[in-house]
């Protein structure tokens, strides 16, 4: 299809009522849309790495699909060739360049990042993102926070052991789901493998995660610092020997820091 912008769809595990209307919120931690799904429960999508979000009136989307009569029913679709994702590049990196807010590289916006729409009865909801996630619960998730097991959250000490260098301790946090299950689920959003917490003075801080992505059936898991900055990426899924050289240089850099402050 050339340059074109098209819509592909995506099939989810939840779908929304076929009448109503969703609600949008906008706020810090609660950015999402909210529904009623086809079988009388509730639904949320949130974004990972919200760019931007804007709704329109409108039964029909404002892009060709790929949708045929022998081809599943979608309600979610990826937008191919979106100008409206250049639109927003640009603007970021005008005015933000290297201090671009998600890791420090305005290019993820190309790479990672994709132009999403969520196709209501009579409206739609088109989001710039670097990925989403779904919930469905019996009441209402308006105001609620994230569900156990929701991919944006830290990983609890569910499995957890422990790492010792330069006279620290560290936490290792595993992800308890299968691999092969986060590699599933990482085509909607990157899924935390692990993450590390340096204890010090009996508080343990999560300095370091490593996330796996499924780009069209490329895997890559990325080990990025406390603020998001990718600093390894990994072609597959690596070993945790493969990882812990570098936790083990950032600790033997906080050792050596708090040796000259004492």
């Amino acid at each position: 299809m050339d340059n074109k912008e098209y819509a592909l769809g995506i099939s989810v595990p939840i779908k929304p009522d076929s009448v109503l209307s969703p609600t949008v919120i906008y706020a810090d931690d609660l950015t999402g849309i909210y529904f009623e799904t086809e079988d009388e429960r509730y639904g949320r999508i949130t974004f990972y790495n919200l760019d931007a979000i804007r709704i329109c009136r409108g039964e029909y989307l404002p892009y060709d699909d790929d949708w045929t009569e022998d081809k599943e029913w979608c309600w979610v679709y990826e937008v191919q060739n979106s100008a409206w994702q250049i639109e927003r590049y640009t603007y970021e990196k005008k005015h933000y360049g290297r201090a671009y807010e998600f890791g420090g590289n305005v290019n993820d916006m190309l790479s990672d990042f994709k132009h999403y729409i969520f196709s209501f009865h009579d409206q739609f909801v088109e989001v710039i993102a670097r990925g989403f996630w779904w919930e469905e619960d019996q009441t209402s998730l308006i105001n609620r926070p994230l569900q156990k097991g929701h991919p944006f959250l830290a990983l609890t000490e569910e499995q957890v052991s422990l790492y010792e260098a330069y006279g620290y301790k560290s936490q290792i946090r595993t992800n308890p789901l299968p691999t092969s299950q986060l590699i599933e689920q990482a085509k909607f959003c990157p899924q935390k493998l692990y993450q590390f917490a340096l204890i010090i003075d009996n508080h343990a801080s999560i300095d370091h995660t490593v996330t796996i992505t499924n780009k069209n059936a490329i895997i890559e898991a990325n080990l990025r610092g406390y603020f998001g900055k990718k600093e390894v990426c990994f072609s597959g899924i690596p070993s945790l020997e493969e990882i812990l050289p570098y936790i083990d240089n950032y600790i033997s850099e906080v050792a050596e820091r708090r040796k000259k402050t004492q």
